[in-house]
This record gives C-alpha cells, sequence and structure tokens, in this order.
C-alpha cells in the first residue's frame, strides 16, 4: 500500500506541473491568447480547490474516486479541443483535488511516531514527479504527440487505480463525536491551519511563478545562467525534503519550523536585494532548502484535528486558492508598480507566516 501511495503521489506531482510546459504548445497548436491560456491554469485550480471539499470524507474512496478523475481528465486533454479542453483541466483538477489530501493523511495515520520525517519524504516524491513532468513534455514532442504522453499519464492512473481498489485492509480511522467545546477548538485549529496553508501554498507558487521573470528582468544582459532560476528553486525543495526527513531525527519538528521560516524570509529579501546573479542565485537556492520543511510539519501539525473530522476537506481547499490568488495579486502590483514591487507578496505572506508560529506550536503542545 506505501508503495502504491507514493507512485499515486508522484504522479500527482506530473499532473499539477503539466500546464507549465504544456501551455506554449498549447497556445501554438490553439492560436490562444495568454488570457485564454491562463483560463486552463484557472481551471484547474478551481478544480483542485473543489475537490478538496470531498477528499477526506473516507479516504480510500477519495483516492479511489480521484485516481478516476484523473485518468478520464487525461482522456480529456488529450482529445479534446478548444474551448472544450477546460473541461479536461477542470476534472484534471478534481482529481488531483481528491487524490493529494489521502496520501498525507494516510501516511500521517500510519506513522504517527514519525509524521513529519514521513510527509517530507512524501513531498519530495510529489517534487521529483514534478521536475520529470517538462521531461516527459519533450520526450512527447520527441516522439511527435505530447498527448500520447499525457495519455500514458492517465493509463498510470487507472493501473494504480485498480491495484489500489484490490487492497482490502485499510487503515481503520476512527472518528469520533466531539462534545461542543471541543468542536469549537477543533474549528479554531482547523482555521489556523486553512490560513496557513493559504498562505505556504500561495507563497511557493509566487516564487516558482514568477523567479525567473524576476531574474532575466533583473539581471538583463548579464543573464548567463544555463538553467531556469525557477529549476534551481524546485530542484532546493525536492532533494531538501529528501535531507530534510534526517535532519528531523535530530532536530524536533517545532524548533525546525520557525528556524526555516525566518531563514526563508532573509534569502528571499537577498534575491529582491540580489545585484548579481551569483547573489540573486544564492538566495533562490538557499530559498528553497528554508522552505523545504515547512508544508510537510503543517500537513504532521494539522493531521490529528484533519483526521477526528469528515468534514475538513476545505482546510485543503484553501491550499490551491492560495496558488491562485498569491500569483495573481502579484502580477496585478507588478503591472501597476514594478515586478519587485509585486514580489513582496510572497515576503509579507511569510512574514505572517512567521507571525502566526506562536499560535501554531500553542495549539500543537
Amino acid at each position: 500500500m506505501l508503495a502504491l501511495l507514493y507512485c499515486a503521489f508522484a504522479l500527482t506531482g506530473i499532473l499539477t506541473a503539466l500546464p507549465g510546459p504544456w501551455l506554449p504548445i498549447l497556445s501554438k497548436k490553439w492560436m490562444l491568447t495568454d488570457a485564454q491560456a491562463g483560463s486552463l491554469i484557472a481551471a484547474q485550480f478551481l478544480g483542485n480547490a473543489l475537490g478538496c471539499c470531498f477528499a477526506i470524507r473516507k479516504l480510500r474512496s477519495s483516492l479511489l474516486f480521484g485516481l478516476a478523475f484523473l485518468m478520464f481528465g487525461t482522456g480529456g486533454l488529450a482529445f479534446l479541443h478548444w474551448p472544450i479542453l477546460q473541461a479536461g483541466f477542470f476534472c484534471c483538477g478534481i482529481g488531483l483535488g481528491l487524490t493529494i489530501p489521502a496520501p498525507n493523511l494516510l501516511i500521517a495515520n500510519l506513522s504517527s511516531q514519525r509524521r513529519a520525517i514521513s510527509l517530507n519524504l512524501l513531498n519530495c516524491v510529489w517534487g521529483i514527479g514534478a521536475i520529470l513532468c517538462p521531461a516527459l513534455v519533450l520526450i512527447g514532442q520527441k516522439l511527435g504527440s505530447v498527448e500520447g504522453m499525457v495519455l500514458a499519464v492517465g493509463l498510470g492512473a487507472g493501473v494504480l487505480l485498480l491495484l489500489l481498489a484490490a487492497i482490502r485492509s485499510w487503515p481503520d480511522i476512527a472518528r469520533r463525536d466531539q462534545s461542543a467545546p471541543i468542536r469549537e477548538l477543533l474549528w479554531k485549529h482547523l482555521s489556523l491551519f486553512a490560513l496557513l496553508f493559504f498562505l505556504y501554498v500561495g507563497t511557493e507558487t509566487c516564487i516558482a511563478g514568477w523567479i525567473t521573470a524576476y531574474a532575466q528582468r533583473r539581471l538583463a544582459t548579464s543573464y548567463l545562467l544555463t538553467l531556469s532560476p525557477v529549476t534551481y528553486f524546485w530542484a532546493a525543495l525536492v532533494f531538501g525534503r529528501a535531507g530534510s526527513a534526517y535532519i528531523l531525527r535530530w532536530i524536533h519538528e517545532t524548533t525546525l519550523y520557525p528556524a526555516s521560516l525566518v531563514l526563508g524570509l532573509g534569502a528571499f529579501i537577498l534575491v529582491l536585494a540580489g545585484r548579481t546573479p551569483a547573489a540573486i542565485m544564492l538566495g533562490i537556492i538557499v530559498t528553497g532548502l528554508a522552505m523545504v520543511p515547512i508544508f510537510p510539519i503543517l500537513v504532521s501539525f494539522a493531521a490529528g484535528p484533519l483526521l477526528s473530522r469528515k468534514n475538513g476537506g476545505w482546510v485543503f481547499a484553501c491550499a490551491p486558492l492560495g496558488g491562485a490568488v498569491l500569483p495573481w495579486a502579484t502580477g496585478k502590483i507588478s503591472t501597476a508598480y514594478s515586478l519587485r514591487a509585486g514580489l513582496m507578496v510572497p515576503v509579507a505572506a511569510m512574514f505572517l507566516l512567521s507571525m502566526m508560529t506562536y499560535w501554531l506550536l500553542r495549539f500543537n503542545k
């Protein structure tokens, strides 16, 4: 079961990252404007948020239905034409929203004594899938059919669906009725985690979405890097998560979490203040490394309240909403002033995350 859960999570990484490398190809094929191409990403985010709302009522059903939506959604991506293509992205988004929370909570439940370590490894696998996605799109181009590659990923979702459906012994998650004071306390906890998920995912998406454009504009003719800055950022996140799983064996998550936020905030300020390629790239890499353990630790802290409620899927739904709203706000401010001013949005989000550490650690005593 664990092996299949890791495979399913890697597949969600591939499909989450798919719009990035595929949109230029689709824009050229269907003669799309930037606004039309952006609507495909919006459709996936909207579907993701909707799927999350129903994700944790029954984790087994959520995972199986999510994989089914991914299988049919990728089929739509391969065969539908514009503008019905939006329906394929929306369907994939629902599948991602249903599928992503389930492995996180199942592994958190199975590894209750080492949640942060296990969740770091799980999210490392997701990142590997996201990094592989551009390479898969390139292979599809070389073979003359990106749609064929997408269908192959959908076939993988179908195989995982069959294998997971054949497993009868799933972990039992006990959810007991709570008294009114406990329900009120849980509501406060879940509201806090919803805001934290919104801010963190929005910050990560802002940096990943805008950092390459910022580096190109900031460095102008001296921009001679062989790899896109976002590649360094994602690589730092992926390989750092593998390392942080071992760091957590010696450093408690209540210590690592605030230290990571402070380091990440300082490193990203270095990116915005840097005047040389070396300073900017160092800041990007350190920012990625610092952000490595934040989301897995948040999920580890949130697992208890989430596992005790069937209707807590809206908490996970706030994550893709943050990924849609904060990059949009960055673009609006950038258009009105400058991209550096726009990138104060993730700076403010990281500052808020740091300021809310006291309440987070207080709730998790």
